[in-house]
């Protein structure tokens, strides 16, 4: 965002946004914020050069649920790259000795599933410490820009 009135907008652009998703979706505050952080449209919406902050809570919505139709059709037509995220899951938290949950948690919070989804075709050719390693690393880079 070029100013900083824009920068000030954001949260309260964000805010509406996320007002708009519990009432039209029936979420919860957390279930919302996940919805919302995990979207693409956030992170057009949060960039410096966007337009999008400019837009209406309910145009931001329609925009928002046009994304999250496109990514569950491309997820439902992709059983290997469901296989390989299951894989990545229960591999992952044997790795690191955590339970599902923890490990659910993790990937979450950091939006590996989605980081996974974006490198399938490269990651899913490598070896399963390879895949580990590199899942590491990507918690770790996230966790730094936090």
């Amino acid at each position: 965002m070029e100013s900083s009135l824009e920068k000030m907008m954001l949260p309260y652009k964000v805010q509406q946004l996320l007002q708009t998703i519990i009432e039209r979706k029936g979420f919860g505050i957390e279930d919302a914020v996940q919805y919302l952080y995990s979207s693409d449209l956030y992170k057009q919406l949060s960039e410096d050069d966007s337009y999008l902050w400019q837009l209406g809570a309910s145009y931001l919505y329609d925009l928002l649920e046009e994304e999250k139709v496109q990514k569950k059709e491309k997820q439902n037509n992709s059983t290997p790259v469901l296989l390989f995220l299951s894989f990545c899951l229960e591999n992952y938290k044997e790795y690191r000795h955590i339970n599902a949950e923890e490990t659910l948690h993790l990937f979450n919070k950091y939006n590996v599933l989605t980081y996974l989804e974006d490198v399938f075709e490269i990651l899913h050719t490598q070896g399963k410490d390879y895949i580990m390693r590199d899942i590491d690393e990507y918690i770790n880079n996230q966790k730094v820009q936090e």
